[in-house]
């Protein structure tokens, strides 16, 4: 597999408003400030640097043209094969470029990394291996072909229905397939998320199959409603290969609201980047500058910092690319496994599914409420303007 980095590397926010909802979690507590995007970029290639690449292509650009020299560096010493480019391709000739560099190379599955905010928290990377054989397994007989690898709770509840994310996106997803790791569906309108490992013709026909001239381009949401995926293969993971930074800010007041108490967002570990990562585990005392995990406490230490806690693991939910840069775990030798995985998978099954019926019954209330309030307000304003 071919990873494929496509990036520009800035502090100023695509969606300020975004970024407005993130403040109290990340204006709370330490642990989960919010690093500079360089950094956040820098954690997430680290995560990637975990999985075997047939080859690896970065086109980046920053807004601080002083830090190329040492982030290039940074990326040879993450990766023995790699391809640099100071400028990410955004127009159907850079990605007909991009497209000859990847025929050079002998594989046919693109990790399609458009955003630099969505690190591998996989525990085990050999998930990537059994995603491309059921991949290939249908490539056989369908056109295009993909694999989700972020998103993890809207993706696993698309194409089952008595969910708001699947009666909003996935009313033309049919499930072709599932065994215990995937479940395949059949879209018949396509996904043009950017948040998919895709096969090279895939990757061919979003963006070098129709002359779009001097348009932009750089996600694939950009080529929707210009160039159509019909009855695309989806392969969904049933664990998390990688998760966004930010959680899921933009669905905060609508309909498929995903909260932050049931979906955090990531933090940077301290001591990362020295590989010095210092972990309690299953105490109920908050250790400032450790990484606190006890799926036992109620709330996040974003909720609560002096009585919370970072995450709601165990130790066998660490991500794979932490552990060589971990320098101690300290466990309470007094806690009890048992209650320990139960409340665990409590908050696990809360990230599978946040939309309880009765939570999706009253937010839609909510919806509705305003809509009436907005039809109200216009019959008014309209009779006023009348009568004037």
């Amino acid at each position: 597999m071919i990873l494929y980095f496509n990036s520009y590397i800035t502090d100023i926010p695509l969606n300020p408003q975004y970024d407005k909802k993130n403040d109290p979690i990340r204006n709370t507590c330490a642990a989960y400030y919010l690093p500079k995007k360089i950094d956040i970029a820098k954690y997430t290639l680290a995560s990637y640097a975990s999985v075997p690449w047939r080859h690896v292509i970065i086109n980046y650009e920053l807004d601080d043209h002083n830090e190329y020299k040492n982030f290039d560096n940074y990326l040879k010493n993450l990766f023995p094969s790699i391809t640099i480019t100071h400028k990410r391709s955004a127009s159907n000739q850079e990605f007909s470029n991009s497209l000859d560099l990847i025929k050079k190379f002998d594989d046919e599955w693109i990790f399609y990394a458009v955003n630099n905010d969505h690190p591998m928290i996989a525990i085990d990377p050999n998930i990537l291996n059994k995603a491309l054989e059921k991949a290939a397994y249908f490539k056989k007989n369908n056109k295009y072909v993909s694999i989700i690898f972020s998103h993890f709770t809207e993706f696993i509840n698309l194409p089952h229905p008595g969910n708001p994310f699947n009666a909003k996106f996935g009313k033309d997803a049919e499930i072709i397939d599932e065994d215990d790791n995937f479940i395949t569906i059949i879209k018949k309108t396509g996904d043009n998320s950017g948040i998919q490992i895709i096969h090279s013709e895939l990757f061919r026909h979003w963006f070098c199959s129709k002359n779009l001239g001097d348009a932009r381009m750089i996600h694939p949401e950009d080529v929707s409603g210009k160039v159509f995926t019909f009855n695309q293969i989806i392969i969904i993971p049933k664990t998390e290969i990688c998760a966004h930074f930010d959680a899921s800010p933009h669905l905060l007041g609508t309909t498929i609201e995903i909260r932050y108490n049931q979906v955090p967002p990531l933090f940077i570990p301290n001591g990362f980047f020295e590989k010095k990562i210092k972990i309690a585990y299953g105490y109920k005392k908050y250790r400032n500058n450790w990484v606190n995990i006890n799926p036992t406490i109620k709330k996040y230490s974003f909720e609560n910092q002096k009585n919370g806690t970072d995450l709601k693991w165990t130790l066998d939910d660490i991500p794979y690319f932490w552990k060589n840069n971990i320098s101690e775990i300290d466990k309470n030798p007094k806690i009890n496994e048992k209650k320990f995985k139960k409340a665990r998978d409590k908050a696990y099954n809360i990230k599978r599914n946040p939309w309880k019926p009765q939570n999706f019954i009253e937010l839609s209330k909510k919806q509705i409420t305003k809509s009436k309030f907005k039809i109200k307000y216009f019959i008014l304003k309209n009779i006023l303007n009348k009568k004037i």
